[in-house]
């Protein structure tokens, strides 16, 4: 089978092109994923009977969005806890999901960051990103279950994880978050045996 010139001329530049499209993207996203969510401690304590979660997340925003949040863009992230069943047979199963969910913003007049719990309305100021990262990675003793729901003789695992939720941005953003991977913060689940 003879392929002529054009053809392979043009199969050429088509796989050339491919090819630099292909590494455009994966620089994208490795660069996306060097700033990131990262899930540093986690331990499980009981407390009068209930289980009370710890955890340390390190959060690392970039540029792209650090931007977003300096001119006003609320930014809402959410730590979601699960306590799962290791079946032999079958499934996994989650017997409990607890959610804990934040919303940081920059106030522009007074040059704070203001970091809110949703749950219970409380907020704190904080003078820079630094310092109100570090509160917002802060879990301590987060209520997850009572210890007498889960069944003795089973096996269980918590896994953890915290995500940027990009459909609460602006719909702007909300649409550029779904191709770009600068938008895509997610530590992934951690586990941790129970």
């Amino acid at each position: 089978m003879n392929i002529s010139l054009p053809q392979r001329l043009f199969s050429t530049l088509l796989f050339i092109n491919i090819a630099m499209v292909m590494c455009a993207f994966i620089g994208e996203y490795a660069q996306a994923r060097t700033s990131a969510i990262e899930v540093n401690y986690l331990n499980i304590t009981e407390l009068n009977n209930e289980l009370r979660l710890d955890a340390e997340i390190a959060y690392e925003l970039n540029s792209e969005v650090r931007e977003a949040l300096v001119n006003g863009i609320s930014l809402q992230f959410q730590v979601e806890v699960q306590i799962v069943s290791l079946q032999k047979w079958l499934w996994d199963k989650i017997i409990v999901t607890t959610v804990k969910t934040h919303s940081l913003k920059y106030h522009v007049l007074s040059k704070q960051y203001v970091l809110e719990n949703l749950e219970t309305g409380e907020s704190d100021s904080f003078p820079d990103l630094e310092s109100v990262l570090i509160q917002q990675g802060r879990v301590s003793a987060l209520y997850i279950a009572e210890a007498d729901y889960l069944n003795k003789k089973e096996s269980y695992v918590v896994q953890l994880r915290s995500q940027l939720l990009t459909n609460k941005l602006p719909l702007p953003l909300r649409m550029k978050s779904y191709f770009s991977p600068k938008w895509r913060l997610d530590s992934g689940w951690y586990e941790w045996q129970l």
